[in-house]
């Protein structure tokens, strides 16, 4: 990841969270000097915790900007891929621990994003490392308070990326209740004391989250103007953001509003690998070889059975509730990418449960070569979509990238841009015009001017301009709103994938080059 982190574009937001994250930092320095930071803006309902980090790094890299941004963004997917890897071993040991990591390491959606999703990749590594502290607060009812603390401020530096973390908050106290009852009767203990045990269980959790709600509030300057009202207000405006928002679905654009309820289920549908079907089924077989043995679940197995429905649950509680609340999404899964850490150690768990399940040598064996030949299919189809991993569509139900694209959201961040730009830039290589190249786009213009006007050569020969009214010489468009069906001119480029076609080049007018 590392050595291919410069191939990937920059996103349509990449400049507005690079601007928020200076404002952030001079906010701070400042002492609250920096205006808008606290104005009723949608920004402002999302904390600064990785901005800031982020931002930091920036100052201190040899790179440019994006390019550090970039590198920044992939600390935070290595801080996912270590929480996933903490908690595969808890919950499934070594092997656990292994092959929740394989699993998040190839699931496309995840590892293409991890390049430049300067939002929702924090936000699901920060999710990761809570639920991780969550989990490994099991000790009750004899628990240390330095864990309990720890869990806390780690919800807390989650919800200081994204308010929705505060969850876990009810989350904890729900997995935490079921370890002490399940702590308490394996231990024998005498019904009297369960009464001292939850207080002290509820005392703890108090505690966890008033510390967590304190780490949160000092990383978001909006919510320090009220800091137990404002947090529920951004949640609440969250829950229906954007529900004019047009977006392409099932073949045809509709408001957000008034897409499907199941957009986000389809959605996980659409762009999770088969692999996890297949995980899905070996663990499902596993439990239930395990529950017709002699001894079906002893004390410890019985921990990491309820531990394992507590992390199945937070996923499928989330999108149920998106479901029934109707909740108005975009960008396909993008804004819930922090539930494939949890789907990931779910998988690599459950195939682990297969390894040490009761099933017969030869099940095993077909089980797991089946696996290792879904898992092949995957890493050949990122190497394929590289850079483009983030537009993954599976077979199994979307029918392959080109039929997926065909009917959905592809590349509607517009990083292909960079692909298109660096065809323009070798076209014109030493080219003399009268004037210079006009080049427009129908996503953000910072976009062909970063890519374009990076190099003395590019800003001799080319300047980025608006479609509309600009007079471009060329266009660049994708599939998002459907742009390329009505780009002026004739494609004299495309970006192809597997088949399908995400980024066209479109020639509006030839220019006064020779």
């Amino acid at each position: 990841m590392l050595a291919t982190v410069l191939d990937y574009g920059i996103t349509a937001d990449a400049g507005v969270q690079h601007r928020w994250g200076r404002r952030l930092l001079r906010w701070y320095a400042s002492f609250g000097a920096e205006p808008r930071v606290t104005d009723d803006l949608d920004i402002t309902k999302y904390g600064g915790f990785c901005e800031i980090l982020t931002e930091l790094f920036v100052l201190a890299s040899p790179l440019d900007v994006y390019e550090s941004r970039h590198v920044a963004n992939l600390g935070f997917a290595f801080v996912a891929f270590f929480a996933v890897f903490r908690m595969g071993r808890r919950l499934g040991g070594a092997p656990g621990a292994f092959l929740s990591l394989l699993f998040l390491a190839l699931t496309p959606p995840f590892y293409g994003h991890a390049f430049n999703n300067a939002k929702d990749v924090p936000f699901a590594a920060m999710f990761a490392v809570a639920v991780a502290a969550i989990l490994a607060v099991d000790g009750w009812p004899g628990v240390g308070w330095r864990g309990v603390l720890l869990a806390g401020v780690a919800i807390g530096l989650a919800a200081a990326v994204r308010v929705g973390a505060i969850v876990l908050y009810g989350f904890a106290l729900v997995l935490w209740l079921g370890t002490l009852l399940i702590g308490a009767r394996a231990a024998g203990r005498p019904a009297s004391s369960a009464g001292r045990f939850v207080l002290r269980l509820a005392s703890a959790w108090a505690v966890a989250v008033a510390a967590g709600w304190t780490a949160m509030v000092a990383f978001w300057p909006w919510a320090m103007l009220d800091p137990l009202r404002h947090p529920f207000r951004a949640a609440g405006r969250f829950a229906r953001y954007w529900d004019d928002m047009l977006l392409f679905y099932d073949g045809r654009l509709q408001p957000s509003g008034e897409v499907s309820r199941f957009y986000l289920p389809n959605w996980f549908a659409l762009t999770l690998p088969e692999t996890y079907l297949i995980a899905a089924a070996l663990g499902l077989l596993a439990l239930v070889l395990r529950s017709r043995s002699s001894h079906p679940f002893g004390g410890e197995s019985l921990g990491r059975l309820l531990k394992a429905a507590w992390l199945a649950s937070i996923p499928a509680l989330l999108v149920a509730g998106v479901v029934v609340n109707r909740m108005p999404l975009y960008d396909g899964l993008r804004h819930f990418l922090f539930l494939i850490p949890l789907l990931a150690v779910l998988a690599g768990t459950s195939v682990a449960a297969f390894l040490r399940s009761p099933a017969p040598r030869g099940v095993r064996f077909v089980g797991l070569a089946v696996l290792s030949l879904a898992l092949a299919v995957t890493l050949a189809d990122m190497v394929r979509l590289h850079p483009y991993q983030a537009v993954y569509f599976n077979r199994l139900v979307a029918g392959g990238m080109k039929e997926g694209v065909a009917r959905y959201e592809a590349d509607y961040w517009c990083v292909s841009y960079k692909e298109g730009c660096e065809w323009l830039l070798r076209r014109f290589a030493g080219a003399r015009c009268r004037e210079r190249i006009r080049v427009g786009g129908y996503s953000v213009l910072q976009q062909p001017q970063y890519y374009l006007e990076k190099t003395e050569e590019g800003r001799r020969l080319f300047t980025a301009v608006p479609v509309e009214g600009g007079r471009p010489h060329y266009v660049l468009t994708t599939t998002r709103f459907q742009d390329h069906r009505r780009a002026p001119g004739k494609p004299v480029f495309t970006v192809e994938r597997e088949g399908a076609t995400l980024f066209y080049l479109f020639e509006a007018r030839p220019p006064p080059c020779e």
